[in-house]
């Protein structure tokens, strides 16, 4: 099987070198031509273009910032749908809107091309170990015949449903991940103002009801004041407008999610969206008056 994979960022360069270790063949194509030569060298395929990714693969991954990325890779002139053979499966792993992924499916099958939208959990630490929670949605039969490439990127993987629903299942996943972060930083600004030491604190809540994998993934990074980004404010941010958007639509109030989006968007206006999204608590920090500190 041939693969192709477009977008080579921080998630997209460690999924795809999973890939190529493990002995698929994969044509590569992102503006960061670094990232391109660097896959190249551990034996990936560098191409020029989406269209040349198009014409050597079979299945095509693709994992960029947004829906509007998306559509351009799949459906201008030099893009996929009119470049690749009929039968291809594109898999989007990007984080977009399930309506999105609905009319990039049905886009698609006047090309009789299979689309599969599987976004995926976990962040940086778990694109580079290979263990990411992925969440997919479409045909089962063309789910199966790739489970084999999600395997090699993932850990836990669920098909979901029909497509759409695993955007759907992101999109609730980021609700989670984002009302824990604002409820940690919240805590954690709190409960040092009070004269908490908080590794003491990590350590008295981590194993009861309030514990959590974002705590265990970003309470060290809170207390050590490690904010280079593994998750980005600003992606989080896309994340909860695309969580409003589709929450319109479906006629869903979010009235915690839309208060923890206005959190994020601060920190966005004061210049910080390029931080690791746990850096939210600048937001608590200021207004408390109070920075907090481990050490």
């Amino acid at each position: 099987m041939k693969v192709g994979f477009i977008g080579l960022g921080i998630m997209g360069k460690p999924m795809a070198a999973h890939l190529i270790r493990m002995g698929y063949e994969t044509y590569l194509f992102d503006l960061n031509t670094d990232a391109v030569n660097e896959l190249k060298a551990i034996g990936g395929h560098a191409c020029g273009s989406n269209k040349e990714v198009a014409k050597n693969s079979d299945v095509i991954i693709t994992m960029l910032p947004a829906g509007k990325h998306v559509s351009l890779v799949l459906f201008t002139e030099e893009g996929i749908a009119s470049n690749c053979k009929p039968g291809t499966i594109i898999i989007d792993m990007s984080s977009v809107k399930p309506e999105e992924s609905k009319e990039f499916a049905n886009k698609l099958k006047e090309y009789n091309i299979h689309f599969i939208d599987a976004p995926v959990s976990g962040g940086e630490p778990m694109a580079i170990e290979g263990t990411l929670s992925i969440m997919a949605g479409g045909n089962e039969e063309h789910f199966n015949k790739v489970l084999p490439l999600l395997q090699v990127m993932g850990e836990h993987i669920v098909h979901m449903g029909p497509t759409g629903t695993g955007s759907a299942t992101k999109l609730a996943n980021q609700i989670l991940v984002s009302t824990h972060l604002a409820a940690l930083a919240e805590a954690s600004v709190y409960a040092s103002k009070a004269g908490i030491d908080l590794n003491k604190l990590y350590e008295a809540v981590r194993s009861g009801l309030a514990g959590s994998a974002v705590m265990d993934a970003k309470m060290q990074r809170i207390i050590d004041r490690d904010f280079e980004p593994g998750g980005k404010i600003e992606t989080n941010f896309k994340d909860l407008g695309n969580i409003q958007a589709s929450a319109n639509t479906l006629g869903v109030p979010l009235p915690v999610t839309n208060l923890v989006k206005e959190i994020f968007g601060s920190e966005i206006a004061n210049g910080n969206g390029g931080n690791d999204h746990c850096y939210i608590i600048d937001f608590f920090e200021k207004m408390a008056n109070h920075q907090v500190s481990g050490k």
